[in-house]
């Protein structure tokens, strides 16, 4: 089968109602920094209106909109992430789906059932009805969220009732469209996890003695953890939140603000690396096959190894000898078989998770004046 030719066309962010229109609405060819350039323009028209309807308002209304530092780090910094990380997640997960075949993962006899799977992933990820059912949601969610009206004057007008130009604004264009494109990611990881859960469940050629340790699946913790930005925008915003409830800062009571990163980034070691478990009933059965026939093996060859070297009467030559770079050889491929995980996980692809999820705090130690203080402190604790 033709690896080009099946996934060629295969993304996870290419596709659906609002990629459509975009596409429409550009004039000019795509360039290498079009993903760049999008997030600027989504930021700007996402925020840059609520500043300047804030100085309509006056004096009062620009240094309440100034104090949101939730709306600051949702438009300014998560947002551009979600849109920037696009071309970076998705060549990710291309990757990883083309790799399926370009190892040989797959039968022959499931090649059919792969390709259609894949097909149906972006059939998936082109339907309008869910992202229309994904901006509803983000309206409705918007809608629903309680405003306080003490720290979020700017959204009020000038009698205090009713909502001025800047908070019709955010409550039209800004927070739906920031839920909604974090909705649209959790729905593409959703997609994503489908398509892993069909693979899992096709014949599948498994390595035990694969030097990853995961059988041949050890890309697959790799292509996981590029969601990692995800996670970061999600936990920028968790912080921010964070703060607003804490206003006297991170250094006055830092664990109101690790334990909410902190669940974030457990909940987002879950999430991210539970479709793994897919590939864990394959991988116990190729272990277990593996085991049954790989032990006799190594058995027998180590026997004749004895016997030849030990039982063979006079001394041979040892320099250049075959028999021992084939009994390295096979200990080399029984000790990778034995320590084969059957649960496929890589340190650093779960470190990347974390450190997403736990890096806001970089940006609250700065803002708070403590991040050389924090530093001092780890300096002086490891002399």
């Amino acid at each position: 089968m033709d690896l080009h030719a099946t996934l060629a066309d295969f993304s996870l962010v290419k596709g659906g109602l609002l990629f459509e229109a975009e596409q429409r609405l550009r004039r000019a060819p795509r360039h290498r920094y079009d993903p760049v350039l999008r997030a600027l323009v989504v930021a700007v028209l996402a925020w840059l209106p609520l500043l300047l309807f804030s100085l309509v308002g006056g004096r009062h209304a620009v240094a309440s909109l100034f104090d949101e530092l939730q709306v600051h780090a949702q438009l300014l910094i998560a947002l551009p992430v979600l849109i920037g990380a696009e071309p970076y997640i998705d060549g990710r997960l291309r990757f990883a789906a083309r790799h399926f075949l370009h190892s040989n993962l797959v039968r022959a006899d499931g090649l059919e059932t792969f390709e259609a799977d894949a097909h149906r992933a972006m059939r998936w990820r082109d339907s309008y009805v869910v992202e229309v059912l994904l901006l509803t949601l983000a309206y409705a969610l918007t809608l629903i969220a309680p405003a306080d009206a003490a720290t979020r004057s700017w959204t009020l007008g000038p009698d205090g009732n009713g909502y001025s130009m800047a908070g019709w604004w955010n409550l039209l264009v800004s927070q739906p469209l920031f839920r909604f494109l974090a909705l649209r990611w959790l729905w593409r990881g959703v997609v994503w996890s489908a398509f892993l859960l069909r693979v899992s469940r096709l014949p599948l050629t498994l390595v035990p003695t694969h030097p990853d340790m995961m059988a041949g699946l050890g890309f697959l913790p790799v292509a996981q953890a590029s969601f990692s930005p995800v996670v970061f925008s999600l936990a920028v915003v968790v912080a921010a939140y964070t703060s607003r409830v804490e206003p006297q800062g991170l250094s006055a009571n830092p664990v109101a603000y690790v334990i909410p990163l902190a669940v974030i980034a457990a909940g987002a070691v879950a999430m991210v690396f539970a479709p793994m478990g897919f590939f864990v009933p394959q991988l116990v059965r190729a272990k277990r096959r593996c085991s049954a026939g790989f032990s006799p093996l190594a058995a027998r060859h180590s026997r004749q190894f004895e016997q030849k070297w030990f039982e063979g009467g006079p001394e041979k030559d040892l320099l250049g000898a075959p028999e021992m770079s084939s009994l390295a050889d096979i200990g080399t491929a029984y000790t990778l078989a034995r320590r084969m995980r059957l649960f496929p996980w890589d340190l650093l692809a779960l470190q990347a998770v974390i450190g997403s999820a736990l890096a806001p705090l970089l940006i609250l130690l700065v803002m708070d004046r403590q991040f050389l203080a924090v530093l001092k402190f780890i300096h002086d604790g490891l002399r």
